[in-house]
Formats: structure tokens, sequence, C-alpha cells
């Protein structure tokens, strides 16, 4: 598969995920919720077999893409995609950005976040707000809140109301 055969949807790029678990949930919740599709960019392959079972068939009807960060982002770029890094401590939060049109998000890996590649080809920076003192979540966490974010504002939905406990 290529970057063109990519959806219109959300794309989520996978900048190096390691867990054959999280890959698998990332690529399920993005068709479940009209993503457009996946680049994975290093770490764990898409056809491992945990990632398959994770998956539940979604790998096989959703566009996964395998390119360097770089060569992915680029490419993304040219096509008219805005390019945001999910990352803790943005400046957005994910109903501020536009992810229904035409948008990419990078996802990093587990342990080190996103590449330095990455962070350097980013146009901005998306964090989910917490309300408790955890750091951050799980990265199929955090990759499903975003694709279901981006359905959300595709069907038109309103912002919900500012995070307060």
């Amino acid at each position: 598969r290529t970057l063109d055969d990519l959806g219109p949807g959300l794309v989520l790029v996978l900048d190096g995920l390691q867990d054959p678990g999280n890959l698998g949930t990332v690529i399920r919740s993005l068709e479940a919720m009209g993503g457009g599709g996946a680049v994975v960019a290093g770490g764990v392959d898409p056809y491992n077999p945990k990632v398959v079972r994770g998956a539940m068939g979604s790998l096989f009807r959703l566009p996964v893409v395998k390119r360097p960060v770089g060569e992915a982002l680029a490419g993304l770029r040219a096509a008219g995609r805005r390019i945001y890094l999910a990352e803790a401590g943005g400046a957005l939060a994910p109903w501020a950005a536009d992810l229904a049109r035409g948008a990419a998000v990078v996802i990093g890996s587990e342990a080190a976040g996103p590449s330095p590649e990455a962070r350097a080809l980013a146009d901005g920076i998306v964090s989910i707000p917490m309300a408790g003192p955890t750091e951050s979540l799980n990265a199929g966490v955090a990759a499903s809140l975003l694709v279901y974010e981006a359905m959300r504002q595709r069907r038109g939905g309103a912002a919900p109301p500012t995070l307060s406990c």
C-alpha cells in the first residue's frame, strides 16, 4: 500500500509503537470510527500475530501503510494534511484542532514518545486534558480518543465543556 491509499478521514502515524496490543487497538479503533488509515513508521510489524488478533479483521479492511516517519509526514503534508503531534502538555485540546478534514496525528512510542524527526515536522501539538495526576495515557487509548474526536467533528458535534473536577 501507498500513502495514496489512505482515506479522507483522520490518519494516525504510529511512530515506533512497540506493543502489538496497542497497534491492534489503534487499527481497530480507526476503522470503527471512520479513520482514513494508519502509517506504521518503525516499531512492531503490523502483521505480527498479536496485532492481527487485536485488530479483529480491521487490518485487512483499513489502509495500513509502512513508511519511515519523515517520508510519511512529508507525503501527508504534500497531500494537504495538517500534521499534529499527540503529547502531554501541548497547546491544543483535541476539540480545538481541526481533526475532521485533512489531518494526521503522530502517536509516539510507548517508551520514548514521538521521534525528534516527527517533532520537527509537526504543525502543532494536541493534548488530551486529564483531571487527575496521571502523566500520560496508553498509546492505544490516546489514539482511540483522538480518532473518536475526529468522528465527532465530522458529524458536526458541539465541543465538550471545559474539563473541571
